[in-house]
């Protein structure tokens, strides 16, 4: 299960990983973005909805420590998915070039986030599953 895990992460920061590259290309490419944008919020979506059915729901019904883990993470992880969705509609209905001076250090904020979320969440989710975590996509030590 973790392995499917690492490679949802995997896929996340891949995607994020173009968007970063376009917005610090200093090409104003609005179509690229606005599909990665949707892009990442499927594979979000596609992520916690595993998280919560194969990990943090049947691990939250049990009495140990990770019971308590699990509802934290699950708690964070909706309020992490509500933030992004909220991103996701304010620049899905305003026109990106008329707003790029408030849009790009969103996106790029937006970006970090992510890669912060996945980073803190990727030992935590090894320790509720007992498994020893292996690096981010990057490299790097989960964290780094």
């Amino acid at each position: 299960m973790f392995e499917q895990f690492a490679q949802l992460q995997d896929r996340i920061h891949a995607i994020v990983d173009r968007a970063d590259t376009i917005l610090r290309s200093g090409v104003r490419d609005v179509a690229a973005l606005g599909q990665i944008r949707w892009e990442v919020a499927r594979t979000l979506r596609e992520y916690q909805l595993f998280k919560h059915s194969r990990i943090f729901d049947p691990i939250e019904r049990g009495q140990d420590y990770r019971a308590a883990l699990a509802r934290r993470m699950k708690a964070e992880c909706i309020r992490v998915g509500e933030e992004f969705r909220r991103y996701v509609l304010k620049w899905s209905v305003v026109s990106i070039l008329d707003h790029w001076n408030e849009y790009h250090p969103a996106a790029l904020d937006a970006i970090r986030r992510i890669r912060v979320h996945l980073a803190n969440e990727r030992p935590r989710i090894s320790e509720l599953l007992g498994v020893t975590s292996t690096p981010t996509s990057s490299g790097l030590p989960a964290g780094a």
